[in-house]
């Protein structure tokens, strides 16, 4: 998870991870709270967009332009109640892209024991 180990003074405060788990259409999600950019209440799409034949709003916020994709590949057909943000990198370089949420629960804790850590986090390292 870490690219290095964490002191042994400090490695006692990493006992749990946190999650932001959002719900879509009756499905759940669940991505670990540092990948989260932001979190929008009542987004506002400026356009849509399609790839893949699949239609994805797109949310301009300054100098970004940020594609919301149905995380279970389907299309948006309308604008959801919340647009989770996720930031994501490959290198130096700096990427935004968001999931619809019906729902968000941005508190729930997961211990670092549990074995579906390592698959929640490994697509966010």
């Amino acid at each position: 998870m870490y690219a290095n180990k964490l002191p042994e003074s400090i490695l006692s405060l990493f006992d749990t991870l946190q999650l932001v788990e959002l719900e879509w259409q009756g499905r759940c999600v669940q991505i670990p709270k540092f990948a989260v950019y932001a979190i929008l209440d009542k987004p506002v799409f400026d356009r849509y967009s399609f790839i893949d034949g699949k239609r994805m709003g797109i949310i301009q916020l300054e100098k970004y332009q940020i594609p919301v994709l149905d995380p279970f590949l389907g299309c948006i057909d309308s604008v959801p109640e919340h647009v989770v943000i996720i930031s994501h990198h490959k290198g130096n370089r700096f990427g935004l892209f968001g999931y619809p949420a019906d729902k968000v629960r941005d508190y729930v804790r997961l211990s670092m024991q549990h074995r579906a850590v390592p698959h929640i986090v490994k697509a966010f390292c």
